[in-house]
């Protein structure tokens, strides 16, 4: 492989959330949720909260594997229509905020091998392509910057700041364009065969690399390589 620029996914191939972050700041999600609904003056009872806030994800899921983007405004609405809460846009906007920032009431849990990214970043211009879920894309840039590996990222393409997901080409195209590259220049590494590697591969990439490093799913499109820590990376290019 000799790529001029390369692209990784965040979620499952750079970071995952792990189980102090979950610790912290599910709860906190709940909470907000809670006293939202009180200052809407329709209180309710947590485990309430807790399946209307699961049957959002059901539908985020769904929207995202339809090639959807569904915004932390979009889920909060679906949440306040399960739970009865009467529609405020403004409410609901402050809301998604919040729920946001309690992305960063934890560290995420950095993937084997993450250090190879900075010594990557010494010889080629690396982005980002990932889809966001309640996490938005100024956030994780936030959680990069505290794991210092921001500045190793020239590109970002983040689906709530672009509206497309993987594995829609113009996901990819965002971040190329912002490199300089194009897409058969370029070597794309991600967890997910669906939305990676056939992604990758269908915005015109010469090379997709499968990182199992947190998860080994199988694909109908075969990596050009499969590895299990960012070290290999560095061997193999």
């Amino acid at each position: 492989m000799n790529p001029k620029a390369i692209t990784f996914d965040f979620w499952g191939t750079l970071f995952t959330e792990g189980l102090e972050f979950l610790a912290k700041v599910m709860p906190a999600r709940y909470e907000i949720l809670l006293d939202a609904c009180a200052e809407a003056g329709h209180p309710v009872e947590e485990a309430e909260v807790r399946e209307a806030y699961r049957q959002a994800s059901l539908a985020f899921e769904e929207a995202w594997r339809a090639g959807e983007v569904m915004t932390t405004f979009d889920r909060v609405t679906r949440i306040f229509a399960l739970l009865g809460v009467p529609y405020d846009p403004g409410l609901v906007a402050m809301t998604a905020r919040r729920l946001e920032e309690t992305s960063l009431l934890a560290p995420l849990k950095p993937l084997p091998g993450l250090e190879a990214v900075k010594t990557l970043a010494r010889k080629y211009p690396l982005g980002i392509v990932s889809d966001t879920g309640v996490t938005p894309g100024r956030l994780l840039r936030e959680h990069l910057r505290r794991a210092g590996l921001l500045e190793a990222f020239k590109a970002f393409s983040f689906s709530d700041e672009t509206g497309f997901v993987k594995p829609k080409p113009e996901a990819f195209q965002q971040a190329l364009e912002a490199l300089g590259v194009e897409a058969k220049e370029a070597l794309h590494v991600g967890d997910l065969p669906q939305t990676d590697i056939k992604g990758a591969f269908g915005a015109g990439y010469s090379w997709a690399v499968q990182y199992v490093g947190h998860r080994h799913e199988n694909g109908q499109v075969q990596p050009t390589h499969v590895i299990k820590s960012h070290e290999e990376l560095l061997s193999l290019l």
